[in-house]
């Protein structure tokens, strides 16, 4: 689906959707608990669905795990699937057979797990891994810079295991907040983490032989990951400024640093309860190290070109592994509308305050890149065509539909 936007200021009320991060999370506890557990996801997405019909497949003796174009989906139960079964396999569509799951293969192999790839497909999706080999417990090195979706797959088997078992990270570990987020929903199912820092190592400790305990309702945090779009946006907006609902001011998630990167750069921010009025201020670069909010790196980029002066975003490599490599995605995009912005190994540069013009630019099947250039039509002086829109079912299905309702205008081509 290709769409044409015609440049309007956002501004109104929009209501956060559920986050991915926190639901793939409680779906996961739920599932590998003896009791029923009611998860409420009050919205869904194509990542959240990939987890649930996976999660149904463990009731299967050979579970064969469509994971769709979901890294988290696979990552996180590559580990616990294998806790529970002998055999596996692991299918995925898009870019994901192509993203990396080393060093996490690695470790598995060193426990009892033995991975192959017979290139099978199957209803277009493509096979990733074929696993036999139940997971055995012990010890388990990682290295600090690699997805922390490894360490949390394998904090939600290491519980089911016979044996006790340590992951030690090298540190410092990025995307830390997304692993603390894990050990919070685990510790509310009553399992028990054991977290030690000392000598540059960070060690999880986890006892075998638990169990799940969940109580009885779980119910999923607004995402604060999808909401930086709209807060962005009603820090760029010349109107009354954008109202976000359903939000917990006190959650793990790591992308609620949004709101310390918007005052860094001099937008105003108003909390109250579960909302926030976020509101146009005049904007200033500055340095940005996003390696624990590596979410936030493009709609930041979009932040940047309105901000007077220079944004350097970096420790921002791991971004060239996502759907798309979108530290390129971005500074094509941005640059076919006239940023001034330079494509780094781990980050990009951009000197902002001069405007965008209007063009055409690829989704690069990409939910955040499109969802991010939809923000950056705000400021363009002519139409944005962006190619590929379809891609934001993948996390918000109805972002248009917000989009729209906050005084956006587009016309599916």
């Amino acid at each position: 689906m290709n769409i044409e936007i015609i440049p309007h200021t956002l501004a109104g009320t929009v209501d956060a959707v559920t986050s991915k991060s926190h639901g793939h999370r409680l779906l996961i506890a739920a599932a590998l608990s003896k009791k029923p557990t009611n998860v409420i996801i009050d919205t869904s997405s194509q990542d959240i669905e990939a987890t649930r019909d996976c999660l149904k497949q463990l009731s299967a003796h050979i579970p064969i795990l469509d994971c769709k174009e979901s890294g988290s989906t696979l990552r996180f139960l590559l580990p616990v699937v294998m806790a529970l079964k002998d055999e596996a396999m692991f299918m995925g569509s898009g870019r994901l057979p192509e993203r990396p799951i080393s060093p996490l293969k690695e470790e598995m192999e060193a426990h009892g797990c033995v991975f192959t790839n017979k290139r099978r497909q199957k209803d277009g999706a493509k096979e990733i891994c074929h696993v036999k080999g139940r997971l055995k417990g012990g010890i388990f090195t990682l290295p600090g810079n690699v997805s922390s979706q490894y360490i949390t797959g394998l904090l939600f088997a290491l519980p089911l295991l016979k044996e006790n078992s340590q992951i030690r990270v090298t540190l410092p570990l990025e995307s830390k907040r997304y692993v603390d987020l894990t050990v919070d929903v685990m510790e509310k199912c009553h399992i028990e983490v054991y977290v030690e820092e000392k000598d540059g190592i960070l060690t999880y400790k986890v006892q075998g032989r638990q169990q799940y305990l969940p109580p009885a309702e779980m119910i999923a945090e607004g995402d604060w990951s999808n909401i930086a779009f709209w807060i962005a946006a009603g820090v760029l907006s010349k109107e009354a400024g954008v109202i976000c609902r359903g939000l917990n001011h006190r959650s793990i998630q790591a992308d609620r640093e949004i709101i310390n990167i918007c005052l860094r750069m001099g937008g105003k921010i108003l909390e109250k309860h579960s909302s926030l009025l976020a509101m146009e201020a005049p904007l200033k670069g500055i340095h940005v190290d996003v390696s624990g909010i590596p979410d936030l790196v493009p709609i930041l980029a979009v932040m940047a070109t309105a901000a007077k002066g220079t944004t350097h975003i970096h420790n921002a490599a791991r971004l060239r592994l996502k759907e798309s490599d979108r530290l390129a995605a971005m500074y094509d995009c941005l640059s076919r509308l006239g940023a001034d912005i330079i494509e780094e190994p781990g980050g990009l540069t951009i000197t902002g305050g001069k405007g965008l013009k209007g063009g055409t630019v690829s989704g690069y099947n990409d939910h955040r890149i499109v969802m991010a250039m939809s923000v950056a039509s705000m400021l363009c002086d002519g139409p944005l065509i962006i190619e590929g829109a379809e891609a934001v079912k993948k996390s918000y299905p109805k972002f248009f539909e917000d989009f729209e309702g906050l005084g956006g205008e587009y016309h599916v081509l």
